[in-house]
């Protein structure tokens, strides 16, 4: 007994490795052993394999057994050695997935994901940002990175985290940046100035574009910007698009008060409740605005813009460019069958 327990003892402080060769080895050893016990009994190694892992797991079918004292004795060896062996490699199995699970649920590991949304600094409005992105995109892969959040805001399967500096190439580079479709980067929430906030979010995305001009890669990167007096500075860091969301509430509000209504329209175009803001690229038979505006009207949807120019109402005998970006309103059913 006492063998037995230091033996034990010695397999449970293994290197993880080691115990799975010792695993494999016991195993296939056994297998060969008991085939060269009983030849008559094991037909081939192969049986001897199966009986083997039927022992160690301690089902047992029954159908094949040693008959002879020497086969019996090695039986009760390998069912005292094999299953202690084998529940310790289970036990082992489990701990590195439960390891792993934690290390995750804490942004531990590296991301794999690729063509995902990286959302950084997680907020009241990042949260309301991914909830939106998960009801509405039902494949979509996130990615948060904040560094204040001791492990992952929520548990969902399209949703992984990375805990760290996001101004932090190697934290950047764990959220697999280079392989990702945007970045938004949200203004902190705190006592923070409008200033050190900008300044914040400034520093992380020049250190997005500097990853990206390095890679010779574009990443698409977008800010939340808490002064618009500080757009200049981030245009100069080659960032893709703003969001200005105290001025947005404030335009807002004021548009409300003299279109009564107006903010109605605004809220359905950013949820999901009725018709919504969608981006379809061009079809071949497109050849200027026109033709895409009355086969978008057939189908129930409004052609208002190309990109960021709302002015192609203006110019619709215009060619459209084979890259263009044309944004519609439609409801989800209209917007599917579109994209269909």
């Amino acid at each position: 007994m006492i063998f037995f327990r230091r033996f034990f003892l010695k397999v449970v402080q293994m290197n993880n490795w080691i115990l799975v060769f010792a695993t494999l080895a016991l195993v296939f050893s056994s297998s060969y052993f008991i085939y060269f016990l009983e030849p008559d009994t094991f037909a081939s190694p192969f049986e001897g394999l199966w009986w083997t892992m039927t022992t160690v797991a301690t089902v047992g079918y029954g159908d094949v057994s040693p008959t002879t004292v020497n086969g019996k004795i090695f039986a009760m060896i390998l069912y005292v050695v094999g299953i202690g062996l084998m529940t310790i490699f289970i036990g082992k199995v489990i701990d590195f997935f439960s390891i792993r699970k934690r290390l995750k649920e804490e942004g531990k590991l590296k991301v794999t994901t690729e063509n995902h949304i990286i959302l950084i600094n997680w907020t009241k409005k990042a949260e309301i940002t991914l909830e939106e992105l998960l009801k509405t995109f039902q494949n979509i892969r996130i990615v948060i990175i904040d560094e204040s959040l001791p492990k992952t805001p929520i548990l969902h399967e399209q949703v992984e985290f990375v805990n760290g500096n996001p101004a932090n190439n190697n934290v950047l580079n764990q959220a697999n940046l280079l392989k990702c479709k945007s970045v938004m980067v949200f203004s902190p929430d705190g006592l923070m100035t409008a200033s050190q906030s900008d300044g914040h979010t400034l520093l992380i995305a020049s250190m997005i574009e500097g990853i990206g001009k390095e890679y010779n890669r574009n990443i698409y990167t977008i800010c939340e910007v808490s002064d618009s007096n500080h757009i200049n500075a981030f245009v100069h860091a080659n960032v893709e698009e703003f969001i200005t969301a105290n001025d947005t509430a404030a335009n807002l509000a004021a548009r409300s008060i003299l279109f009564n209504g107006s903010s109605e329209i605004i809220r359905q175009l950013t949820s999901q409740q009725g018709y919504d803001l969608y981006s379809i690229p061009k079809e071949k038979e497109w050849q200027t605005y026109a033709d895409a505006s009355q086969a978008l009207s057939s189908k129930g949807a409004l052609l208002i813009a190309n990109g960021n120019d709302l002015s192609i109402i203006n110019h619709l005998d215009h060619s459209i460019p084979e890259n263009a970006q044309l944004f519609i309103i439609c409801n989800h059913t209209t917007y599917q069958q579109i994209v269909s």
